[in-house]
């Protein structure tokens, strides 16, 4: 097991160093709170900082409050509001409301847990006008399929998806726009305390998502 750590971390660093030479890394720290309600139903809030441009530049601030809940084992239910501070590259800094519902249905195989996420997000930028060319509020379907693995007594938890965003009042014509990769894993410290370590690559940036096309992510959980 310990072994195993070592070479996590290891291959966690090699990979930063590598990414660390391209011009368009990002990188995200962020940490949430979860508190379970009643049974089933959960209230959590999440804090996130992101840099840009090979870590030299300060992306966003963001807070999202998020409600969920499990009517059934394999399907979660929720909705949430984000606020975001996002440091445009060109117009400077931006406040952003953001809201999304989503529906997660998931079935395990074994020791695998693959799951299907839909999700739909609506962007408001303050300050901004809607044109015949932009839309704002901008408005999102995005479509999440997640593959998990249970390794047998072991606190690491890896995972890989793929995410499809589709413009829902594109004025120019709706269309699938980004693609999301992320593979990573999560480790448990106890019960109630969990870290998430993870690579993404986005094929797309654009006014909404700037953040470069590369990030390392690095996430804290806590329950109660």
């Amino acid at each position: 097991m310990k072994q195993l750590k070592i070479l996590f971390f290891t291959a966690s660093l090699l990979t930063i160093h590598t990414l660390s030479a391209q011009d368009d890394l990002g990188s995200s720290l962020s940490a949430d709170i979860t508190k379970r309600i009643i049974p089933g139903l959960n209230l959590s809030l999440e804090e996130d900082f992101r840099l840009r441009d090979n870590l030299s530049e300060v992306d966003r601030f963001s807070t999202t409050l998020e409600l969920s809940y499990k009517p059934w084992k394999f399907l979660k239910l929720g909705g949430a509001y984000n606020l975001i501070n996002y440091n445009h590259e060109t117009k400077g800094w931006e406040v952003r409301h953001r809201y999304y519902f989503f529906a997660t249905g998931s079935y395990r195989i074994n020791r695998f847990t693959v799951s299907l996420r839909e999700r739909f997000q609506s962007t408001y930028r303050v300050g901004v006008k809607e044109t015949s060319k932009r839309a704002n509020p901008k408005l999102y379907l995005r479509s999440r399929l997640e593959v998990e693995y249970d390794i047998r007594n072991c606190k690491f938890e890896p995972f890989a998806s793929v995410e499809l965003y589709n413009t829902l009042n594109d004025p120019q014509g709706n269309k699938m726009n980004k693609l999301k990769y992320t593979a990573g894993s999560k480790y448990r410290l106890n019960k109630r305390n969990s870290l998430q370590l993870y690579y993404r690559y986005v094929n797309f940036k654009d006014d909404d998502e700037g953040n470069g096309k590369h990030m390392i992510g690095l996430g804290y959980s806590y329950k109660f």
